[in-house]
């Protein structure tokens, strides 16, 4: 359906069409990035995926029609403060609502169980986000933590024993 590769310079503009799209950004961060915090943001994107490892910032081709076409992104990076990987997705508008944000989401919850067998996952998103939280369900992600008076929700799917425990 599609593939994952990271980000290497060479696709900075394809990362500016994404973080500098209004209504995949109002998702996201409420608003577009400028182009100085997309450059910012983007050099932080390759810090990160000249790391090596299997976190970091994905570039999202689907392979329909023949030629691939860049769909958006998808992120798997280490939470500190959930001790959890956080999977993290955006898609361009015009690729909602096509089953391609669960796939992906689904793409991403295998490459990190690959990563680290055992790891919990957590996906973070803003409570009217309605399209992530239904793409979160399909996708499995069913244990469900709220903090009273937090502005995001959070979804959990634990790998740990004590992850499990926890959220018996």
């Amino acid at each position: 359906m599609f593939t994952l590769e990271k980000f290497t310079t060479a696709d900075s503009p394809l990362f500016h069409t994404l973080v500098t799209n209004e209504p995949a950004m109002r998702m996201n961060l409420g608003r577009p990035l400028t182009k100085a915090e997309a450059e910012q943001f983007f050099e932080a994107v390759k810090w990160e995926n000249a790391k090596g490892s299997a976190l970091g910032y994905y570039k999202v081709f689907t392979l329909a029609q023949g030629s691939p076409s860049f769909l958006g992104m998808g992120v798997l990076e280490q939470n500190d403060d959930y001790q959890a990987i956080e999977v993290e997705y955006m898609l361009l508008p015009q690729y909602w609502n096509r089953g391609y944000g669960t796939a992906l989401l689904r793409a991403l919850i295998g490459l990190a169980v690959s990563f680290q067998s055992n790891c919990d996952l957590i996906a973070i998103l803003d409570p009217q986000n309605t399209y992530s939280k239904r793409m979160l369900c399909h996708a499995g992600e069913k244990q469900y933590l709220n903090a009273e008076n937090d502005p995001v929700e959070l979804y959990r799917r634990p790998g740990s024993a004590e992850a499990q425990n926890l959220l018996s």
